[in-house]
C-alpha cells in the first residue's frame, strides 16, 4: 500500500527535459547561423572605425617592377571611382566621423627589400594619383603606406634546387597574388 506522502514515478520530466535541449539547440543553430551571415562581407568594424576593403591585383594595374600604371589599370580606377563622368567618391560625413582611404603597396619578394618598400610605395602613390583624377577631395582624406613583401595574401615556400612545372606556376601565381595595391575604406569617430 502506498503511502500519501509517495508519489507514483513517472517519466514526463524526461520529456520535458528533452523539450529543453531542443529549445537550447535551436536557439544556438540560429545564433550560429547569424553569426555565419556576417563573414561574408569586406566590412570590418573594430572599435570605433568601420572599414571596406579591396584589393587590385597588380599584374593588372602595373606592368612587372614597374609603378606606372597601366591602360587597363587606368580602365578599373576609373571604373571604380566614377559614373558618367562624376565622382562617385564621396568624403562628406557629419561632424562627428571622417572617411579616410589607405592605400597599401604590396609587392612580391623577388629582389633587394629596400627596393620592393620603393617600388610598394610608389605603386601607392601612382593608384593615389588615379583616384585623385576622380576626386577633388582625396588630399585631405588619404593615407599611403607600403608593406613591400611583408604582409603576403599567400606566403610563398622558398624551394632548393630542382622545381617542377607545377610548382613553378604556383610559386608564380602566389607570387603575383602578393603583388597588389589594397584600398581601405575607413570612418573614423573624431570623438573618440
Amino acid at each position: 500500500m502506498r503511502s500519501i506522502g509517495q508519489r507514483k514515478e513517472s517519466g514526463s520530466w524526461q520529456i520535458i527535459y528533452m523539450d529543453l535541449m531542443t529549445m537550447i539547440m535551436v536557439f544556438f543553430v540560429i545564433l550560429w547561423s547569424i553569426n555565419q551571415g556576417k563573414d561574408v562581407g569586406i566590412s570590418d568594424t573594430i572599435g570605433d572605425q568601420t572599414a571596406n576593403m579591396v584589393n587590385l591585383p597588380g599584374d593588372v594595374l602595373f606592368n612587372p617592377g614597374k609603378h606606372n600604371i597601366t591602360q587597363r589599370g587606368s580602365e578599373i580606377f576609373k571604373e571604380l571611382f566614377s559614373s558618367n563622368g562624376e565622382s562617385v567618391l564621396t568624403f562628406e560625413t557629419n561632424a562627428l566621423t571622417k572617411r579616410m582611404l589607405i592605400i597599401h603597396g604590396h609587392t612580391d619578394a623577388d629582389g633587394k627589400k629596400s627596393e620592393n618598400i620603393d617600388l610598394g610605395y610608389n605603386r601607392a602613390v601612382a593608384a593615389y594619383n588615379e583616384i585623385r583624377k576622380h576626386s577633388e577631395n582625396i588630399p585631405d582624406h588619404v593615407i599611403i603606406c607600403t608593406h613591400a613583401d611583408n604582409s603576403p595574401a599567400q606566403e610563398v615556400p622558398k624551394f632548393e634546387g630542382k622545381i617542377t612545372t607545377a610548382q613553378r606556376d604556383a610559386l608564380r601565381a602566389a607570387k603575383a597574388r602578393n603583388r597588389r595595391i589594397t584600398i581601405e575604406d575607413k570612418v573614423l569617430d573624431r570623438l573618440k
